[in-house]
Parts: C-alpha cells; structure tokens; sequence
C-alpha cells in the first residue's frame, strides 16, 4: 500500500475525517477523476447507495454500497460492469460530500441519500450508457473544437 493510502486507512481508523482525491473512472459520472471527496469515518452500517471508502488489494477504493450478500457488503463503481463483496471491517468511512471546481455537493442530507438509493438501483444502467456516451462525447468535440 502507498504511503498516502495508509496514512488515510490510519486516520479513519482513529476517527479522523479526511479528504481524498478521487482517481480513474470507475465512478463516473458521479465522481470524476479529481474530485475532493470528504469522507467521514465508518460510524454505523454503510447503507444502499452510500459512497464508501474502503481497502481491497492494498488500494484505497470509492465505490458505491448496492446492498448485502450474508454479512458482506455489496459495492459496485457505478461505470463498471461488476461488483465486489467485502468486508464489513475493510469499510473506513463514508463519502459525505464532494468539492468540484469550487462547489460543495453534500451527500449526507435526505434528498442526496434517496437519489443516492435510486442511483444504486439504476447502476446496472451506468456502463453501456457510457459506452455510447464517452465516443459520442469525443466526436462531438472534435466537430466543434476542430
């Protein structure tokens, strides 16, 4: 694991809220790569459609919960095409807000959890929307920005 990523594992796991610098895709559209993600640490039970932070394979991942398999938790990185269960322990916090280009997006309050509900239950949807999307997106570009 990179010194950064255990760093972070230590200050959830000693309470600390931190924020974290979101990589790759596999949140998209959702979390783009370099979003601030606040995340606070695991106080109760990740719910459907939470954003946690959690550690598999010595990486740091934010995905989102999509339910429970026995006294696992379902999480899925809404543009993949698969999920992973894990742990309940391998949970460190849960995302509460994003910063993007200057603005706040909470996603602790009552409306964010139930569109965060309903995109869980839409997130099988994600990854051939974006198929079509992210071509489409670039064609578009290079017609009008030459």
């Amino acid at each position: 694991m990179a010194p950064l990523d255990e760093l972070a594992v230590e200050l959830l796991r000693r309470g600390r809220s931190l924020r974290i610098k979101a990589h790759g895709a596999s949140m998209l559209p959702f979390l783009r790569d370099g979003d601030i993600v606040l995340v606070n640490p695991a106080r109760r039970a990740a719910g459907v459609g939470d954003i946690v932070c959690y550690e598999s394979t010595g990486r740091l991942f934010l995905h989102r919960v999509l339910g429970r398999a026995g006294d696992r938790v379902v999480t899925k990185g809404d543009a993949l095409s698969f999920t992973e269960a894990i742990d309940p322990t391998q949970v460190l916090g849960t995302a509460v807000a994003i910063e993007r280009r200057g603005g706040l997006k909470r996603l602790d309050t009552r409306a964010a959890r139930w569109r965060n509900r309903r995109l869980a239950s839409l997130s099988h949807l994600v990854p051939p929307l974006l198929a079509v999307a992210i071509p489409l997106r670039r064609t578009l570009r290079t017609a009008l920005h030459g």
